[in-house]
This record gives C-alpha cells, sequence and structure tokens, in this order.
C-alpha cells in the first residue's frame, strides 16, 4: 500500500502534489481564458455563467470534451493513489475570479471519488481549497482527491486582486466495487452519457 492510499484511507482525501505537470495545468487554463473570450466574441457568454453554487463565474460545463478526455486518462493514477477500481463519471470546469466563493457542501453519488485540479491562475495568490477545517493551497499541476459525497469541501471568499483568475477542474469517479455504480459515467443524471462507455473503456 503506498503513501497516498494510507492518507486517503485515513483521512478521506490526500494532497497530491505534480498530478498533471504545470505546463499541462498552464495549457488547459489558458484554453479555458480563449474559450471564456471566444463566448464573449460569440455573445454566447451568458450561456456559460449558470452555475448553482459559484455565482459570477465562467463555467465550461459538464463533460466538457477535453477535460473528459483528461479524465480518462488520469484513471490509471486516480486509482494508484486510492487503491480503488474505478469508473469515470464526469468533469466538470471552472474560470474562477476575485470574489468568487464556494460554500460548504458535500456532493451526489456521482462523485463519490473525487479530484480537483488547479490548472493555473493569474499570479500573486494562492486560494486554497478547505478539506475538513484544512487549507490546501495547490500549485500548478497540483490535486487534491476526495471523497466528494461524504466530506464537506469549500473555498472561502477569493481574495485575489481585481481581475485575478483560478482555472480549476474536477474529475469525478465511483468505485467499481462501490454502492454507487450504477452512476457510472453519469449516466443516472444524463442518460445518453451510456454511449460513451466505449470511449471511456477504451
Amino acid at each position: 500500500m503506498n503513501e497516498y492510499v494510507k492518507a486517503f484511507q485515513k483521512q478521506g482525501y490526500v494532497l497530491v502534489r505534480n498530478f498533471i505537470s504545470k505546463e499541462m495545468g498552464k495549457h488547459l487554463f489558458e484554453y479555458l481564458k480563449l474559450y471564456e473570450y471566444d463566448t464573449k466574441l460569440k455573445g454566447t457568454y451568458h450561456e456559460f455563467e449558470k452555475d448553482v453554487q459559484v455565482s459570477n463565474t465562467f463555467v465550461a460545463g459538464h463533460g466538457n470534451m477535453i477535460f473528459d478526455s483528461l479524465m480518462k486518462t488520469m484513471k490509471y493514477k486516480m486509482e494508484y493513489c486510492t487503491g480503488l477500481d474505478l469508473f469515470p463519471t464526469y468533469s466538470y470546469t471552472r474560470l474562477y475570479k476575485s470574489g468568487n466563493e464556494l460554500k460548504r457542501h458535500k456532493d451526489r453519488p456521482s462523485c463519490e471519488i473525487s479530484v480537483t485540479v488547479k490548472l493555473s491562475d493569474s499570479g500573486w495568490y494562492n486560494w486554497p481549497i478547505w478539506m475538513v477545517n484544512t487549507p490546501c493551497y495547490l500549485n500548478d499541476g497540483d490535486a487534491v482527491i476526495y471523497r466528494g459525497n461524504e466530506l464537506e469541501h469549500w473555498r472561502e471568499p477569493c481574495g485575489g486582486y481585481d481581475g485575478y483568475q483560478m482555472g480549476q477542474v474536477f474529475m469525478h469517479y465511483v468505485d467499481k466495487n462501490g454502492p454507487y455504480v450504477e452512476h457510472k459515467y453519469d449516466i443516472k443524471m444524463y442518460p445518453p452519457r451510456i454511449a460513451m462507455e466505449n470511449f471511456f473503456e477504451s
């Protein structure tokens, strides 16, 4: 049993440095900023602000293709760090801004085993995510793996300077041998995603 698994089993979460490379994190952060800019050019920006948990933030959405493919690619590392066999469910990506706040909460069953990855930010401020009253400060590419439907997690109001941005992706999984296996690929919420089974399992 490796040290990540020991920590995950003991406390329900584990901080993983360099979960993805800093270069990949920066690349995906720039993608998010370009995506936001593109929606403003097309006049569709308002469609990407509809986040029930965090107002006034840009959301690349549920199941964005580039982040769903990252979720598939990183499944092996999730299994290594948790000691579990996993099914992917869905990804969800935000471009946070100064003043944003993520309220204390637990997630739905599709988020049984989750990871939040810091892609990158605009600098001069490091905004932690809280797990069980512990602030987790992440650098580019770092992540926290946690039991999303059991542990409360949150972000206090972002105190970054005016214009600050931080890119972050959630990637969610369920235990293949656990009680929420029927939520694989998030088909309980979005049944058409069953068509993605061949992609995720190839």
